[in-house]
């Protein structure tokens, strides 16, 4: 199991701890003192992620703590990935894009700085690009890209 595998079980767990009367084995939605099915399966993927760690700790000859540490980062940063569309309609309609190193990462439309490589960058369905967070403050105010008024934008 890699980072991505480990986000995708924590979105499922996440999913059924927030919609539990949706599940046919927890119509009450009730929580009980007992630790539920998806608590103990929360607790198996940090067994799993803690594994992966240590197996790369040896694998490289690092210090296990970094080592997880660095493994829980890009866990969290994957599961962000993926929670992100439900967390906030306005980013639903904006896909990732990924500014690699042998092209122009371009001007972000909104505060007009140059885009790095590994930077947060999202296009719209015109697919003008910006920083996730210029954008995502931008849409919160109005619907339309800030270049070309591309109205195609999901939900506020």
């Amino acid at each position: 199991m890699d980072e991505i595998q480990i986000a995708k079980s924590k979105a499922e767990i996440l999913d059924k701890l927030t919609n539990s009367s949706n599940y046919p084995d927890n119509p009450t939605g009730r929580v009980s003192a007992k630790l539920s099915g998806e608590e103990v399966d929360w607790e198996r993927i940090s067994g799993v992620t803690a594994e992966l760690a240590r197996w790369r700790a040896w694998d490289t000859n690092r210090d296990f703590r970094t080592v997880l540490e660095e493994t829980e980062l890009r866990v969290t940063v994957e599961l962000a990935r993926i929670l992100e569309p439900t967390l906030d309609p306005v980013l639903k309609g904006l896909r990732e894009v990924v500014v690699e190193e042998e092209e122009e990462g371009g001007l972000c439309g909104v505060c007009q700085e140059e885009m790095e490589v590994g930077e947060d960058v999202r296009a719209m369905g015109c697919t003008h690009k910006f920083h996730v967070f210029c954008i995502y403050k931008w849409l919160k105010h109005k619907n339309v890209c800030l270049l070309c008024r591309y109205s195609g934008v999901t939900g506020r």
